[in-house]
């Protein structure tokens, strides 16, 4: 196998030569829309087993061709590093999951656009890699429209569906004006500077830029609050969650923002030189602790008053969104950094597991409002204790992987804050972070207790028996509660990340 990617590499110009996942996949999504073209609406789970195979075949080119991505020219737009290459593995691996999802699932198999969905997905991770390997504004750019574009269609692409075309439409109108803002920031940024090189922007500035850049900086740093929804950028997320088909919510309020903390992060690292001459660190780690402490407290007080399942979902994503930002308010060390790596690869395995799990209650009740979901242990048990695994996770419950995200993260905060100096805002937002965790395992108690308690007479008229979940579904929901299981034991991956993906 390593033969076969040396002999790849070798044969390959070197602007691309470290971006051969990044080509198979573009290529499998052109072969994918091909093959689509070409059959009738019953074999259109062929494009979605060929979409699945077509992500497992980059995963394993972007494993094998991992280790040589040191060598990739930082000169270059687009420049795979660790973090990059973090980003490609959680992608594919989320692609993965749901793709296999999709062959059981009754929102999505065996409908015209079954296809069409697979297609998107594939879109979707690509975007991810390519927003995450970005150097430059304008490859930051595309890359961000990319995952944009291919976003909205998955969200929106549902024949017949009034729900699934508002979700589609408001996606896009947020989108579009986020997107016309960093574009904005991004043109004054090449003015000031004179260069789209982010990290030739922060010696620039640091030289003789000032304050008045700030004002583009806010503007690209709205961009990326959209991407992950945070406060007060999160409003689309509840309305697109809820709209679109179950499965396919799950992969986008995971990958995208997966996508966009890598890409954040990047940019925070490359600016750091600009950011210690235009403000203190005390100053900028205030900003970016009370920015976080908003965002996880409106997240979490808001699911807790909310009456549908994937609305609450989420609204608890804003809050984690928070609490991992609230990591860079140590001033991005190294520790902190692997400390998001681990609560990324907790929220990707806890929140897709619950969204699965969703999808396979949604299709017996008829909904996911809450009242509709009653009796659902009856019908689903392997679904309602999977959905139980995911949420404690997500909750910070030991010994799952939500805990020992949140324990990387947070002790790293407290102790910037008190050995570095950093002030008392970050602690204030260990705080909130606590109390967030608190009422988003109440809220999430309610949704359980949705699914195991109330009475399911509510439920029974929307009932369909004539449907069971296949056994392929229920696979990657079965591996979401695994990973979430194993990685709330997997604290040795914390010196791992913080020599790979620590900077």
């Amino acid at each position: 196998m390593n033969s076969v990617a040396l002999t790849l590499l070798q044969w390959t110009p070197h602007e691309l030569r470290f971006l051969l996942p990044e080509i198979l996949l573009a290529t499998s999504i052109l072969l994918a829309c091909v093959l689509d073209w070409t059959l009738d609406v019953r074999s259109k789970r062929m494009v979605v087993w060929f979409a699945a195979f077509s992500a497992v075949a980059t995963l394993v080119l972007a494993v094998v061709a991992g280790g040589s991505i040191g060598q990739a020219d930082p000169a270059s737009m687009f420049s795979p590093d660790p973090l990059g290459q973090f980003v490609r593995i959680a992608a594919l691996v989320g692609a993965v999951l749901v793709l296999l999802a999709f062959n059981g699932s009754r929102s999505i198999d065996g409908r015209a656009e079954q296809g069409e969905n697979a297609i998107l997905v594939l879109s979707v991770a690509l975007g991810a890699m390519l927003l995450a390997s970005a150097n430059h504004l304008i490859a930051l750019y595309l890359g961000l429209e990319f995952l944009s574009l291919s976003s909205y269609g998955l969200a929106g692409f549902r024949a017949h569906n009034a729900k699934a075309s508002e979700a589609g439409l408001k996606y896009v109108l947020y989108g579009g004006v986020a997107s016309a803002i960093a574009l904005f920031g991004i043109s004054h940024l090449w003015g000031m500077a004179g260069t789209f090189d982010v990290r030739e922007i922060g010696v620039v500035l640091s030289s003789r830029g000032g304050v008045d850049a700030l004002i583009p900086m806010f503007l690209l740093g709205s961009a990326f609050a959209y991407k992950l929804a945070l406060v007060p950028f999160h409003f689309w997320s509840p309305d697109v969650y809820q709209g679109c088909p179950t499965a396919s919510a799950g992969f986008l309020s995971t990958v995208p923002k997966i996508a966009g903390f890598a890409a954040l992060l990047k940019t925070l690292m490359a600016l750091l030189p600009w950011w210690g001459v235009v403000a203190s660190p005390v100053a900028i780690s205030t900003f970016l602790a009370l920015f976080a402490t908003v965002s996880i407290l409106v997240g979490a007080v808001t699911a807790g008053v909310q009456k549908d399942a994937k609305r609450l979902l989420a609204f608890s994503s804003t809050t984690n969104a928070g609490i991992m930002l609230l990591a860079f308010s140590s001033w991005i060390t190294r520790d902190a950094v692997a400390g998001v790596g681990l609560y990324l690869m907790a929220y990707l395995a806890a929140n897709l597991g619950a969204f699965l799990a969703l999808d396979i209650l949604e299709r017996s009740a008829g909904s996911t409002n809450l009242a509709a979901l009653g009796g659902s242990w009856k019908r689903h048990p392997f679904a309602v204790v999977s959905l139980a695994v995911c949420v404690f996770s997500l909750a910070g419950i030991p010994p799952l992987a939500g805990f020992a995200g949140k324990w990387a993260v947070l002790t790293e905060v407290v102790r910037a804050s008190m050995e570095d100096g950093l002030g008392l805002a970050p602690l204030a937002g260990v705080v909130a972070a606590l109390f967030g965790s608190v009422a988003l395992a109440a809220a999430y108690l309610k949704l359980l207790r949705a699914t195991v308690v109330d009475d399911p007479a509510i439920a029974d008229s929307a009932t369909d028996d004539s449907w069971k979940p296949a056994h392929l579904s229920e696979i990657p929901l079965f591996l979401c509660v695994l990973a979430s299981i194993l990685l709330g034991l997997g604290w040795p991956l914390l010196s791992v990340f913080r020599s790979r993906i620590g900077g």
